[in-house]
Parts: structure tokens; C-alpha cells; sequence
């Protein structure tokens, strides 16, 4: 019964391959996800990781720590930072943003509590699992 449910509708195993990189440090996950119509969501090393494609971009992760940002081209935004030692202020710039079929290209400023940390460059890159 739970198999008639997905027929037809928009919910997809995914293969994902992201990278963040700045100056010191870069993260890679390669792995599978789920797309459900613009929601990419994967799990990373226990880090629930969900990309919103839409007119602003939202990226959340959650393990012990919850972190949403929201991101479009040309704008500051201010987003979630919850840790368990309390809340904390993050902002983000995006200086380019670019979506293609099945591909995904931010690069962005992050603030936390008005301190300019670093440079991302966060990669998507999702196809359909066959």
C-alpha cells in the first residue's frame, strides 16, 4: 500500500555529490538523498542536511546544533544558529548564485555576531538514482 502512495508523485532517490570549501577547509559528501519537487535532503555524517531551491535558497543542517541560512544573490539575510550553548546572530551575503539542471553553485559571506568569518563555495550536484 505505502508503494501505490509514491507512484506518481514527486518524490526521487537521488545520488549527491556536494562540496563546501573556504580557505581552510573543505567538506566533501557523496551519497544518496531524497528530491521531493525543489527539497534535496541527504544525510551527512549525521548532519541532516536539506537544500531549499527557491527564490531564496535556504540551507538548514541539524545534529546537535541547528544551523538555517537563507541565501539570494546580492542580499544580506540573516538566518537560525542554535547551539547548545545559546543562539547566535548569522548572516550571510551571497556574492554569486547559480542553479542549473541538477546543479547547484553558492558563493557567499558568513557573519556570526557581526564577525565577518570566511568565503563559502557550496556545491550541489544531484541525479536520479536508476
Amino acid at each position: 500500500m505505502c508503494y501505490n502512495l509514491l507512484i506518481g508523485s514527486d518524490i526521487l532517490k537521488v545520488k549527491i555529490k556536494s562540496k563546501l570549501k573556504n580557505k581552510q577547509y573543505t567538506h566533501k559528501y557523496n551519497g544518496y538523498g531524497i528530491k521531493n519537487k525543489n527539497i534535496i535532503t541527504y544525510n551527512d555524517d549525521n548532519t541532516i542536511t536539506k537544500v531549499i531551491i527557491d527564490n531564496i535558497i535556504i540551507i538548514e543542517r541539524k545534529n546537535e546544533n541547528f544551523l538555517k541560512i537563507y541565501l539570494k544573490e546580492g542580499i544580506n539575510l540573516e538566518g537560525k544558529y542554535i547551539t547548545k550553548y545559546g543562539n547566535l546572530k548569522i548572516e550571510t551575503y551571497s556574492k554569486n548564485i547559480k542553479i542549473k539542471e541538477n546543479t547547484l553553485e553558492i558563493i557567499y559571506d558568513l557573519k556570526i555576531n557581526d564577525e565577518y568569518v570566511d568565503t563559502f563555495i557550496y556545491n550541489l550536484e544531484y541525479s536520479i538514482d536508476s
